[in-house]
């Protein structure tokens, strides 16, 4: 280290045991445990180090009680030692914590780690232009990492077992590099030094001998490959191998090597079988982009069509100068229309054959070729491309081992043993965007057929759901008749056939249904008739819990093929749980389930039957009629509280909507109806009254066909309270009139004080004629003795005395509903309303303080149900409690927070819908007034 660093500044070295130094002047570091995780965090290089790979690596048998305090004091006491102006409890600017551990802010400036990394990698960057300037550089690398990493207790530990294998790989390139440019005495010394530490290493020695050889000094190469091959034989009882023995030749006849040559292999320029990339490419520059530091192995993986291949040879093409020994490439077939997956042991024989060793020559296992080409690989570096790969096992032989060159593998399939077992990065593409749609159309179409015209090239792009195979095939069509504009290629799409039967060209490889086709015979049995199955579904998402259903396998088997199925890329898991078909493949999966749609229909909407009816027990609510019996495997969702079922609701409707209107379609109304009643709860939490009138009117031709009175009645009180709801009184009336004489019917009672609470608390009508009907609600709760419904019933008439200035009577009501609310289970719901009832009535009674108590304690419950609607109807009156009382503060956060969450008009139509109020935008302008005249 030199001292030219300015006081602060702190440097390190890990290359032949640790040294720090601050302002020049090296500092003493502390105890054996203190010096250990020192090092622990150089070797990292600035990544983060978890606390358990500390604790493991400073305690190796079990970690005392105090291991992890232990830690803390020795990473306060390293500040310290960089920093010996900080305090006990500052990080400073050198070690710092991460979420698991700590990590030190290092880079190539003062790190020798890092240094000779950055050096090597100049080196092998400008190889490709100038062999002798790698040469120098790789020489500088080896001089800055002279020594091993760490102390001899550590070298044991993976991280510094790692960095000593890129030591020894730096001295084999630079070997090579060195012969190449007729410099091996460059690069001799510290050659030489390396080859020490490791005496087995038999291409290391090998190189060495090389070079000696290189430099003329036969002799020594010849003398070093003895003690070598006596040491072989002493201490581990074998020869010497090929890459020794073919070494020792070289030295016999007194010539060197500028690359291993193994027997029986010709002499060969470098191989370049890259296919030419695409002209024009379009989309993908981001994502290249960030590709220029890949690991050793990269996976692109994706959907048939997406354009994997296309991106691999582009990518291949950018970094074939940086490989000067040559690009391999070979077709796996994995999914082929034709032929059959390439075989292991062709493709070996193929890319070796490219490397220069005949046929002839050639191990006869796959394990002896797999071997001979890593050792080729090991000396060179070689680009290696492996393209449609089916599996993991036809690539494992296949890549490279040690040494720098480096493989691209595209596949369908998601090959987790290579993710796992080579540490390859992923990359997974997905369909373009609308940007990377219109670029792409630029480039492949003549000017005098883009044009200007964007939007048609975007709603092309959106047909073909982003999919380059598919913006292709449609390229190709434009291209063969210029003269026909891109707006009747759009219209031909949407009017006269589906987007699939469009997207042919004429060939198998451009007939996007045919390519699809190649994934789907890879698929096992269960894989390929859920694919099918899953397609009904409406989407654009699915739970784990209706493809089940869908499959019918049962949950165990069911999951597996999900699994197969996302690693095939024919579907996606877009976050835990949640599934996404793309549309085209979607379009191709329910083209195959034939005469097995209605069956899969019908189990998608007995799952989401169960779902809904599993959803309304939450809110404490009986059922309306009993559900039919489960088909066998339906896995419905279940949920907590009603909550949970709220947010599920939330995020399914539009599917519930689509399999309501699926269930009517099949003929089962009956279902239809259960699912219209039991998502009432949320939907009220949900969905704008408006938006749902249409259900209504189904619901009501519905109901014709069901011959239950007590489910027509019921569909019947629910119809009435959305057209009350929504403006339409009198239809309102006709239907409540309707309900309340078939439920007389049907000698239902609790279903008769349903329809009298429903009316009161929906209608516009006289006040005591509201109590009337609500008493009449209670009056039936309590004969029956139903506590459910006289909770219900009683909140509902709290409401209706509340309205009509019964403050008093009011809070006897709310009393006795609070009382009942937590003795029966599922009612806990109705505690916040109750208590928000209470408030206001409390105000209206001159209870100042009270009610603003009450209503604290409401709207705290209403925000962690997260029932906005809830806190809207209280906060306005709220405010004004806390106006008269002086607390105008508080008054002031209760309006903004009234304001912040009233940005949907349909929320302040519900919110004012019993006061009379018909114009949202009026409460909000009063509530900003008083809000502005707040002190």
């Amino acid at each position: 280290m030199t001292s030219t660093a300015h006081d602060g500044e702190v440097r390190f070295a890990i290359f032949g045991g640790v040294r720090a130094w601050r302002g020049g002047v090296e500092l003493r570091l502390g105890p054996p445990r203190q010096r250990a995780l020192l090092q622990l965090l150089l070797v990292a290089g600035g990544e983060p180090v978890g606390l358990s790979e500390i604790l493991t690596a400073l305690w190796r048998d079990e970690p005392a009680a105090s291991a992890t305090n232990q830690v803390h004091r020795h990473v306060g006491e390293l500040r310290r030692r960089f920093e010996p102006e900080l305090g006990r409890r500052d990080v400073g600017r050198w070690l710092l914590p991460t979420s698991s551990g700590y990590r030190l802010a290092v880079d190539a400036t003062n790190l020798d780690l890092l240094r000779f990394r950055e050096l090597r990698r100049q080196g092998v960057a400008v190889a490709a232009t100038s062999v002798p300037d790698a040469t120098a550089l790789l020489a500088q690398a080896l001089e800055v990492a002279r020594a091993a990493p760490g102390d001899d207790s550590l070298r044991g530990l993976p991280r510094f077992v790692a960095v000593e294998d890129e030591r020894v790989r730096a001295a084999t390139g630079a070997a090579q590099l060195a012969l190449s440019a007729g410099l091996p005495g460059d690069v001799l010394p510290r050659l030489w030094e390396i080859a020490g530490a490791h005496p087995f290493h038999e291409l290391l020695q090998a190189r060495v001998m090389d070079c000696l050889t290189g430099a003329g000094r036969c002799a020594e190469a010849l003398a070093l490959f003895e003690r070598i091959r006596v040491r072989l034989r002493d201490e581990l009882g074998i020869d010497p191998g090929a890459a020794l023995t073919e070494a020792q030749a070289r030295a016999l006849t007194g010539r060197g090597t500028t690359a291993e040559t193994p027997a029986g292999a010709r002499a060969a320029t470098p191989p370049a079988q890259l296919p030419a990339p695409l002209t024009g490419f379009a989309g993908r520059h981001r994502l290249l982009a960030t590709l220029c530091d890949e690991p050793r192995t990269l996976l692109i993986t994706g959907m048939a069509g997406v354009g994997k291949t296309t991106l691999a040879l582009r990518y291949a093409a950018e970094l074939a100068h940086a490989y000067p020994d040559g690009q391999l490439y070979v077709n796996l077939r994995g999914f082929d229309a034709t032929a059959a997956p390439t075989a292991e042991l062709d493709a070996l024989g193929d890319m070796l054959e490219g490397l220069g060793v005949p046929w002839r020559g050639q191990p006869e296992s796959v394990g002896g070729r797999a071997g001979l080409l890593r050792s080729i690989l090991s000396q060179k570096q070689v680009l290696v491309v492996l393209d449609n790969a089916h599996d993991y096992r036809q690539v494992e032989s296949l890549l490279p081992g040690a040494g720098a060159s480096r493989a691209i593998v595209t596949s369908r399939n998601g090959l987790p043993g290579l993710v796992a077992f080579n540490h390859a990065r992923l990359i997974q593409l997905e369909p373009f965007d609308d940007d990377e749609v219109v670029e792409f159309f630029s480039h492949r179409l003549a000017t005098s057929t883009v044009g200007a015209d964007h939007d048609a090239m975007i709603r092309l792009g959106r047909l073909c759901a982003g999919l380059p195979l598919a913006l292709a095939i449609v390229a190709a069509r434009a291209a063969a008749t210029p003269d026909f504009p891109l707006d009747l290629l759009v219209r031909q799409f949407t009017l006269e056939r589906t987007p699939l039967e469009c997207l042919n060209a004429g060939s198998a490889d451009l007939d996007l249904g045919t390519v699809f086709s190649w994934s789907r015979r890879g698929l096992s049995e269960d894989a390929a008739h859920t694919f099918a199955a899953l397609s009904v579904h409406p989407g654009p998402e699915m739970s784990t819990a209706a493809a089940v259903s869908m499959s019918g396998l049962g949950p165990r088997r069911a999951r597996e093929v999900l699994t197969e199925l996302t690693l095939a890329s024919v579907l996606r898991e877009i976050r835990s749980g949640r599934f996404v078909f793309h549309d085209l493949v979607r379009e191709y999966a329910l083209s195959l389930l034939g005469d097995d749609a209605l069956a899969v229909s019908a189990r998608l909407v007995d799952h989401y039957v169960r779902s809904t009816r599993n959803a309304i027990i939450t809110f404490g609510q009986p059922a309306v009629a009993p559900v039919d019996e489960t088909r066998p495997g339906i896995v419905a969702e279940t949920f907590a509280a009603s909550r949970d079922a709220t947010r599920w609701y939330t995020e399914e409707r539009h599917v519930l909507h689509q399999v309501c209107r699926l269930a009517l379609s099949l003929g089962d109304h009956r279902a239809a109806l259960l699912l219209m009643l039991d998502w009432r709860p949320m939907s009220q939490a949900v969905d704008a009254r408006h938006a749902m009138l249409p259900f209504a009117e189904l619901a009501i031709k519905a109901a014709e066909h069901v011959d239950e009175p007590a489910l027509r009645a019921e569909c019947y009180r629910d119809v009435a309270s959305n057209f009350a709801r929504t403006g339409q009184p009198e239809r309102a009336r006709t239907w409540f009139d309707r309900a309340a004489a078939t439920f007389e019917q049907a000698g239902d009672r609790v279903g008769k004080a349903n329809v009298y609470r429903s009316m009161a608390v929906t209608l516009a009508m006289d006040p005591g004629d509201r109590v009337e009907l609500l008493r009449e609600s209670v009056a039936i709760a309590r004969e029956l003795d139903d506590q459910p419904l006289l909770a219900n019933s009683l909140h509902s008439l709290g409401l209706g005395l509340l309205w009509a200035g019964r403050f008093h009577d009011a809070l006897t009501a709310f009393a006795e509903c609070a009382a009942i609310t937590p003795t029966v289970p599922g009612l806990s719901y109705l505690e916040p309303y109750v208590r928000s009832g209470r408030s206001r009535a409390l105000a209206g009674a001159g209870r100042l303080t009270e009610s603003a108590d009450e209503a604290a304690s409401a709207l705290e419950l209403l925000r962690r149900a997260d029932e906005s609607k809830g806190e809207l109807r209280l906060l306005r009156s709220h405010g004004d409690v806390l106006t008269a009382l002086g607390r105008t503060r508080e008054a002031a956060d209760a309006w903004r927070r009234f304001l912040a969450i009233a940005r949907s008009p349909e929320l302040v139509q519900e919110t004012n819908a019993l006061d009379d109020d018909t114009d949202g935008s009026v409460t909000i302008d009063r509530i900003k007034a008083k809000l502005a005249a707040l002190p």
